[in-house]
């Protein structure tokens, strides 16, 4: 196997997600079928159009002073615009180098010099710290209303309860503003339990896209600067978002050759190979299905999400990026880190099956699958060969 394969399979097993499918999965199957292993014709052909558009990538955010102790912050793939004081600390990332698709994140304070919380408080500052704004794009793939959304919505590790909270309208959307309570408990050795809460303020905007929820989460809602966010949310703007264009640079006859060739350049006898071109979108809702580990014999669940979950279903990614979804078969195959309940180790892999970035800007993947060879283990995924293939 050659080093970039390694490198690659190594990125994707490393990734974590953007996004987790709560929707079914069209692979999954509970019994083979004779017809699984036999071979559909194969695409063989490269995106040579695709290969052609020229690249535009809109900015992460931009921002505007606004000349009245505040600026803009706009995110054009976002499709939102929002102006908050000027001193505030604003970037693209959640804790990251990289900026992350669509969000913002605005401090009051810098988290740098910020102090350090009480260890039985996790990540919970006391509310006269300052206060934190974060604009995230969620999944919204059944089309819920702001109200019916809140239900699932989940965000951080300490939440204990959605309060229930009243419509309001914001950039001229019928929004929804509601409550999360967070609560870390602590017991010491030789000490009664430390008890320790917050409370987000917490608002749901529909955007132009209705399978898309702009989530607006104000942490602690116990901090004095409470009112400075309210009026920042009433400044927000909501506008269609720009589309990012790339161009596809790591071709189909890359992805073939390197499962189909040893490191000496001759062909491994007993290996079939398919590579489709899919969106982000379409490659976690295939990735994401969680059938495949029980029905195919696979050691390793998706390591990664997609849209529509109810677990993660924050955007982290372009949901319309290009993306490569691959399935290997045959002799000498990796193996998973794990296998069956109870055995010694893992079986030979039956397939390989992951998904990995087209226009070479990300190494992140949704997440890859080793079905162990069992007796219920079909020599195919179900319904790969039916699945859309973008290439053109």
């Amino acid at each position: 196997m050659r080093p970039l394969l390694l490198l690659l399979l190594a990125a994707l097993l490393a990734a974590c997600g953007d996004l987790s499918s709560g929707q079914a999965g069209v692979l999954a199957s509970a019994s083979p079928s004779p017809s699984a292993s036999a071979p559909a014709v194969t695409a063989t052909t490269d995106c040579v159009e695709l290969a052609k558009v020229a690249r535009m990538i809109p900015p992460p955010l931009t921002i505007t002073d606004l000349g009245n102790d505040t600026k803009r912050v706009t995110s054009a793939e976002g499709g939102y615009a929002i102006a908050v004081p000027t001193a505030w600390l604003v970037t693209g990332s959640s804790g990251g180098l990289e900026p992350q698709y669509a969000q913002a994140h605005v401090s009051s304070f810098d988290p740098r010099t910020a102090p350090t919380s009480r260890p039985e408080a996790g990540g919970m500052l006391p509310p006269e710290v300052g206060i934190h704004l974060d604009l995230e794009l969620w999944w919204n793939p059944d089309h819920l209303s702001p109200e019916r959304y809140a239900q699932d919505v989940r965000i951080g590790p300490d939440q204990i309860a959605v309060v229930p909270g009243a419509g309001v309208t914001v950039a001229g959307q019928a929004a929804y503003r509601f409550a999360i309570q967070d609560e870390r408990r602590f017991q010491p050795n030789n000490a009664p339990l430390i008890t320790v809460r917050q409370t987000r303020a917490v608002w749901l905007v529909p955007t132009l896209s209705d399978d898309r929820m702009l989530v607006i989460a104000a942490t602690p809602a116990e901090s004095s600067l409470l009112p400075a966010v309210e009026r920042a949310v009433a400044t927000l703007a909501i506008a269609p978002a720009v589309r990012a264009v790339r161009p596809v640079t790591w071709q189909r006859s890359d992805i073939l050759r390197q499962w189909r060739l040893d490191a000496s350049g001759n062909a491994i006898p007993g290996r079939r190979v398919e590579a489709k071109l899919m969106t982000y979108a379409e490659a976690s809702a295939t990735l994401s299905t969680s059938h495949i580990a029980v029905t195919a014999g696979a050691t390793n669940a998706p390591t990664g999400g997609g849209p529509g979950s109810r677990a993660i279903p924050r955007m982290d990614h372009d949901p319309d990026d290009l993306y490569w979804v691959v399935v290997v078969s045959g002799p000498d195959l990796p193996q998973g880190r794990g296998g069956p309940y109870g055995a010694a180790s893992p079986p030979p892999t039956a397939w390989v099956f992951y998904d990995t970035p087209a226009t070479g800007d990300s190494l992140s993947g949704t997440g890859m699958e080793y079905a162990g060879v069992t007796a219920k283990t079909p020599a195919w995924p179900f319904g790969f060969d039916t699945l859309p293939d973008r290439c053109r």
